[in-house]
């Protein structure tokens, strides 16, 4: 428990030092320091030469301080780095991100210089993340430790071994109007790597899901083993990088970490019920159903499905989609098929999925959602609209017939919705995701998403 306590520093600390702050916008230290000025702690630039660093008050030393920050992110020359550590040491710190590059990514000399910053954390009692990394960012406790841009507030932690590629992933999920609860860019795992960051956010209330981007691990067995407990109590999604051989090979050159034998990995991860992505957007996707409680799973009959769309070429996709990844989309009982009829026009297709044609209305969802979600030959439904304004619709009604069904009911069913109509389907989108709804666009997307949820029920089944 002290462990994570140190670890906490990293996230929701009191005050925070950034060690290279600037005032010039082309040196990494001026956005960090940047990113962190509205933090709600006490932020204090750290730079030798000026007396203000964008409008704030600067101190030559960390030693300098009115108080002794729990976070210190360091971002200088790298000759300048374990000079800055020491002094952090000296002051009392315990947590610090060193952002500088240079270190064992660079091969046996950085290695040995990474040896030593370890040595003096060790000798202080810090914990470090990095070095050659983006930082880390908190969504909320309001802590961007950073030079990219503030990720939305959300559920999903995301740990990258890429910094880059982590700062990619955020400017991605701004995009979609997908929310974090945490990023970290781990960078060389000098010292705090993949295992530590697990169980601190096995604890974390604000992360329901954990996404992981890997290239490659320096202590597998404890990975697995920290893993294999994390895994009984919130869901892991991994994307492995460096799975097959010229990647493997530039892997060591990108963070000083082998990547290994896939296979192994592949295998380990099952072992230990970590979810393996394929892709970012697979990854994202899965991670993002976790708002959602778990389905039932039927053993070898996997979990039921129910689909209702409003075009049936969108339900037949999704179908294909499901079924290829392992879940079921089963015939429905006749009284449901009965209860369907009654509502429906003749044209409407009362199979599964359930097609409600073109001029389904949002009426049409609550009804339909309702009698799908009462069926207990059924253990998750996907709400699937093409066309949200078809006849003088408003582009807002279907979503908001899914709503008031899953509110009205409180089944504990899964609920995703697959909204396909790009802008025209955005302020759905965005109704049913403030409701705790999961959208997508695609139907890979939504499948993804219904699998991850079938995996972790799975898992849970094992003993």
């Amino acid at each position: 428990m002290k462990e994570l306590n140190v670890l906490r520093h990293f996230f929701k600390p009191k005050a925070v030092a950034v060690i290279g702050a600037s005032d010039d916008p082309s040196k990494l230290g001026y956005d960090v320091f940047k990113n962190l000025k509205n933090y709600s702690g006490h932020v204090y630039p750290i730079n030798v030469r000026r007396e203000f660093v964008q409008g704030v008050k600067a101190y030559r030393s960390v030693k300098n301080l009115p108080e002794i920050p729990d976070l210190a992110v360091i971002v200088v020359p790298k000759k300048f780095v374990k000079t800055s550590l020491a002094e952090c040491g000296e002051a009392g710190v315990k947590a610090v991100v060193i952002i500088t590059a240079g270190f064992g990514e660079t091969g046996s000399e950085g290695a040995k210089e990474e040896r030593e910053l370890v040595e003096i954390a060790r000798a202080y009692g810090m914990r470090i993340i990095g070095p050659n990394c983006v930082g880390v960012m908190d969504t909320w406790s309001g802590l961007n430790a950073t030079f990219v841009m503030n990720a939305k507030r959300g559920y999903v932690a995301l740990v990258s071994q890429s910094g880059a590629l982590g700062g990619a992933i955020i400017y991605k999920t701004v995009k979609e109007s997908i929310g974090l609860s945490k990023f970290v860019s781990v960078g060389n795992m000098a010292d705090v790597d993949f295992a530590d960051l697990l169980k601190y956010l096995s604890e974390d209330k604000e992360s329901k899901a954990i996404a992981l981007y890997i290239e490659g691990l320096r202590n597998g067995p404890r990975f697995m083993d920290v893993a294999r407990g994390v895994t009984r109590r919130k869901p892991i999604i991994v994307l492995k990088g460096g799975r097959y051989g010229a990647a493997a090979r530039a892997v060591a050159s990108h963070t000083g970490s082998l990547a290994g034998n896939y296979r192994i990995y592949e295998a380990a991860f099952k072992q230990a019920g970590v979810i393996e992505a394929e892709t970012i957007d697979e990854m994202l996707s899965m991670a993002r159903a976790f708002n959602q409680p778990l389905p039932k799973y039927r053993g070898e009959a996997s979990v039921h499905v129910a689909v209702m769309t409003n075009a049936g070429g969108a339900g037949v996709l999704l179908t294909d989609e499901l079924e290829k990844r392992g879940l079921k989309v089963p015939q429905l009982r006749p009284e449901t098929i009965g209860r369907l009829k009654e509502i429906l026009p003749p044209i409407a297709a009362v199979k599964n999925p359930v097609d409600m044609v073109a001029s389904a209305r949002g009426e049409d969802y609550y009804r339909v959602a309702k009698i799908l979600l009462q069926d207990q030959d059924l253990d998750m439904l996907v709400a699937v609209c093409v066309v949200p304004t078809f006849a003088g619709m408003s582009p807002t009604e279907h979503a908001e017939g899914v709503v008031r069904a899953v509110k009205e009911l409180n089944t504990g069913k899964p609920v995703l919705a697959l909204f396909m109509a790009g802008e025209v389907s955005s302020k759905a989108r965005d109704y049913l995701e403030k409701n705790g709804i999961p959208t997508f666009e695609r139907p890979e997307d939504a499948a993804a998403a219904a699998e991850a949820l079938a995996l972790q029920a799975k898992h849970l089944t094992l003993p």
